[in-house]
C-alpha cells in the first residue's frame, strides 16, 4: 500500500505546480515500492513518470532556480543547495512538546497574511538544538514539506571564506536571496558561524561575522522561514538566543517514539511487532540516527542469511554493532 506521506507529497507538489518536487516525490514512491518487492508496480510507475508531462518531453530539462543561487566570489561556489521534501511533519517522531511547537509554528507561518492585516508578523527565526542524530535536519525538511516550500540548505564550505570580510559579504548575499522569495532556509551546524564572541579560541574575523549575523537577523523581514540547527547550543553567542522567535529542543526519543522510528525504518521488510517492542525497550538513550543504523544492520543480516523476515537475532546483532560504534566514537572523543 502506498504510504500516506508519499501521497501527500505528490498532492502538495501538484497543488503548487512544482514539477520538480512532484517528480522527486514520485521517484521516492517508486524506490519504496521496489524495496518492498513490488517490482512490476515500480516499473509501471517509472514508465508512467517518463511519459510527457504538462506538454513537455521527459528529455527536456525541468525548470530550476539553481543558476540564480548566490556564489562565493573567491571560488564561485554556490552558497546554498535547493532541496525539495517529499514529506511533511507526519514523518517527524519527536517528544510531544517539540511536535506541538512545530505544529504551532506551521500554523503561525500559514497565517502570516492575516497577521499582517492586524499589524503583526509571523515567526521567522527558529533555533533547533539538541544532541546529534535526534532529527533536527530531517525535521527542517519535514517543515519545508509541510509548508509546501523548497529548502535552501546553506553550505558552510562555501559561505566561510579565507578572505577578510568575504564571509560577511556572503551572508549578506544569502539573506538578500532569501528575501526575494519564499524558502525554509536551514543553517545546519550553526555553531560554526555563531560561536560566542567571548571564546578565546575565535579570531577577530569570526567575531565580525557574528556581528553581521545579528544585524542581518534583526533586519530580516522576508517571507522565508530561517532555521538554525546546532548540536552545541552552549557555544552560541548569548546575543543570538534573543534573535530567535521560537526555540525547539530535540532530545533522544522515548520508548514509544523509538518503536515508531523502528517501524518506519523497517517498513520495507517483514518483521515481528513483538521483536520491535523488545528492541524499543532495550534502546534507551539511542537517537533516531542510531536506530536507523540498527535497522540497516539487521536488514543486511537478513539478506546475507537469505531469509525473508528480520529476526530478533538480526535486530540484536544490529544493536550490538551500533553500540560498539558508539563506544569507539566516545573513546576517540575522550582522547
Amino acid at each position: 500500500m502506498v504510504q500516506s506521506d508519499h501521497l501527500k507529497a505528490l498532492l502538495r507538489a501538484h497543488s503548487v505546480n512544482d514539477d520538480e518536487a512532484f517528480r522527486e516525490a514520485a521517484e521516492s514512491l517508486i524506490e519504496l515500492e521496489d524495496r518492498k518487492g513490488h517490482r512490476l508496480l515500480a516499473r509501471d510507475l517509472e514508465q508512467s513518470l517518463e511519459q510527457p508531462f504538462n506538454g513537455r518531453s521527459p528529455a527536456m530539462p525541468r525548470p530550476r532556480m539553481r543558476q540564480d543561487l548566490p556564489t562565493d566570489e573567491e571560488r564561485g561556489l554556490p552558497l546554498a543547495d535547493i532541496q525539495h521534501s517529499s514529506f511533511g511533519l507526519e514523518r517527524s517522531v519527536l517528544a510531544d512538546g517539540a511536535t506541538k511547537t512545530l505544529r504551532a509554528l506551521s500554523e503561525d507561518y500559514g497565517a502570516r497574511e492575516i497577521f499582517a492585516s492586524f499589524g503583526l508578523e509571523p515567526k521567522r527565526r527558529v533555533l533547533f538544538f539538541g544532541p546529534p542524530g535526534c532529527g533536527k535536519t530531517i525535521t527542517a525538511r519535514a517543515l519545508a514539506g509541510e509548508l509546501g516550500l523548497p529548502l535552501l540548505y546553506v553550505r558552510f564550505d562555501s559561505l566561510i571564506s579565507s578572505y577578510l570580510g568575504q564571509t560577511a559579504a556572503n551572508l549578506r548575499k544569502l539573506f538578500d536571496f532569501a528575501n526575494r522569495s519564499r524558502w525554509v532556509v536551514l543553517f545546519d551546524e550553526f555553531d560554526a558561524l555563531g560561536r560566542s564572541r567571548d571564546d578565546p579560541g575565535e579570531h577577530g574575523e569570526l567575531k565580525r561575522v557574528i556581528n553581521s549575523i545579528l544585524q542581518l537577523m534583526d533586519g530580516f523581514r522576508g517571507d522565508s522561514l530561517l532555521i538554525a540547527a546546532t548540536n552545541h547550543e552552549q557555544a552560541l553567542d548569548p546575543a543570538l538566543w534573543r534573535r530567535f522567535d521560537e526555540i525547539v529542543k530535540f532530545e533522544a526519543p522515548e520508548e514509544m517514539n523509538r518503536l515508531s522510528l523502528l517501524s518506519h525504518f523497517l517498513s520495507g521488510v517483514k518483521h515481528s511487532g513483538a521483536d520491535l517492542r523488545r528492541l524499543a525497550s532495550d534502546t534507551e538513550g539511542l537517537t533516531g540516527s542510531d536506530l536507523e543504523q540498527v535497522a540497516i544492520e539487521a536488514t543486511k543480516q537478513m539478506i546475507l542469511a537469505r531469509r525473508k523476515t528480520v529476526s530478533l537475532d538480526d535486530l540484536m546483532f544490529g544493536l550490538k554493532r551500533q553500540r560498539n560504534r558508539m563506544a569507539l566514537a566516545q573513546a576517540s572523543e575522550a582522547e
